[in-house]
């Protein structure tokens, strides 16, 4: 059964994206236009993609939204399919030139605005970063990234971008400061790999206002009015958040897990209040609808929360919530068991099932200057990703297991190309050469492995 619904995750990863060019390279824009609730009304401009050597560059695609996609798609793609990235963030790039946003979710040559930010910096870094944007010219990039992330981009409305860049906070809506700050923080990080200093410290500051809605009494992060004053203190309403809560939310802020630990009291502090949210959550499955629950895994707002651990020092507690939220929440092999019962979309919950099941994960979308991939235990004995020879040096990148059980959950030591890895995490660059990870898993935790406060993954590239 796990087998099955594994290729099924990476069914699902994969679908849903059409292709709107056709054979010639002619695609339909319709990004000309006023917007129109969620869509832009617009009249019909036929254009035609670049080509090389008669064959287009890349395709046009039409998709769901890839809201907090860096959890998910961004990472899977980048593993196994580089090409459908690269391809796809190329895609992006041009809607960007055709109608100077880029698309949250693009609708047939159009836009859509389903969802809130600007969700698609965080795959276009996160692409850039490990070497797969071939397709686009960096530097154009990384001008439509600005552009889309000040008033009048994608990220939000004008006045409330331009209150957010003053006072650190979107007026009136938590879920939209932590998701703004994390993409903020990737256009920083990709500014400073392109020597734009100005850049990298304007979004790199402006990446730390989520501070602001840190409330000490409940230790965790609510929304405030334009007024300063909190808009609530329930932490279970759903009320200036999007699709979550503050006992979902909190952890989003996946850029500074450090800062928020500090905020917190430290990292016993974080780790017992989130293993508590945890604990509330296991006889639901980790199932909630919007809004609602201690922690959810049937929406994209809470489907990192289990990984935040590893970043406080304690990822034994990653490796054991991940193994339960994976047999729970995703390990049925019906529409209904298997993703969370609420809010597939489009593979985004497949795919956090597979990198669950694979032991692979990045809290931080490999957004990051210099990358990185987490380890949890997987489910299988031995995994194999056959590594594109267009965009990795390496043939194949191994995983081994030994010793693992449904009970054996817990890392006990580890190797790396036959090296002993003391870390829980490492770097993309070593991914991309090919290798083999083995673990060694056990039915108790080793709380010696990976919790070095000295090898922390790289926090910032300055």
């Amino acid at each position: 059964a796990q087998t099955m619904k594994f290729y099924t995750d990476l069914w699902h990863v994969l679908l849903g994206r059409q292709i709107i060019n056709d054979q010639t390279g002619d695609y339909p824009d319709y990004t000309q236009g006023e917007l129109d609730w969620k869509f832009t009304e617009a009249e019909l401009i036929v254009r035609t993609l670049p080509k090389k050597d008669g064959d287009v560059k890349f395709n046009m695609y039409n998709s769901d939204g890839v809201w907090l996609s860096q959890w998910n798609l961004n990472v899977l793609w980048g593993l196994a399919w580089p090409d459908v990235l690269d391809d796809f963030t190329a895609s992006m790039v041009q809607y960007a030139d055709n109608g100077g946003l880029l698309p949250r979710g693009p609708c047939v040559g159009g836009y859509s605005y389903i969802m809130t930010g600007c969700p698609a910096t965080n795959m276009l870094v996160s692409a850039y970063q490990k070497g797969v944007l071939k397709k686009a010219d960096p530097d154009h990039t990384f001008d439509a990234i600005k552009r889309n992330h000040l008033a009048g981009g994608m990220l939000g409305y004008a006045d409330d971008i331009n209150w957010y860049t003053e006072h650190g906070w979107c007026p009136g809506n938590a879920g939209e400061t932590v998701e703004w700050a994390l993409q903020d923080w990737a256009a920083a990080q990709m500014a400073f790999k392109l020597g734009r200093k100005k850049d990298y410290i304007f979004f790199n500051d402006r990446s730390q206002g989520w501070k602001t809605l840190f409330h000490p009494d409940h230790n965790l992060l609510l929304p405030k009015t334009k007024e300063g004053d909190w808009l609530h203190t329930d932490l279970l309403s759903g009320a200036g958040w999007i699709e979550a809560n503050a006992w979902q939310g909190s952890w989003s802020v996946s850029h500074d897990i450090p800062g928020l630990a500090t905020l917190m009291g430290g990292n016993d502090s974080l780790c017992h209040k989130l293993n508590y949210a945890f604990e509330q959550s296991v006889k639901d499955d980790f199932v909630f609808g919007y809004g609602s629950g201690y922690v959810s895994y049937a929406n994209q707002p809470g489907c990192s929360n289990a990984h935040v651990f590893s970043h406080a020092g304690k990822p034994w507690l990653t490796q054991y919530w991940v193994r339960r939220v994976n047999e729970q929440a995703y390990g049925g092999i019906t529409p209904e068991r298997g993703y969370g019962g609420h809010d597939e979309d489009q593979g985004q919950m497949g795919g956090v099932s597979a990198l669950m099941s694979l032991g692979i994960f990045s809290l931080r979308g490999n957004m990051a200057t210099e990358p990185i991939y987490e380890i949890t235990s997987p489910v299988f004995d031995e995994i194999i990703i056959h590594l594109d020879s267009d965009y990795y040096e390496g043939a194949r990148f191994v995983i081994k297991t030994h010793n693992n059980s449904d009970k054996n959950v817990y890392i006990q030591n580890a190797k790396l190309n036959g090296e002993t890895l003391n870390t829980f995490w490492f770097y993309h660059d070593q991914f991309a050469k090919g290798g083999e990870l083995e673990l060694w898993l056990g039915d108790k935790p080793n709380k010696n492995w990976g919790s070095d406060p000295t090898q922390m993954p790289p926090q910032s590239p300055d």
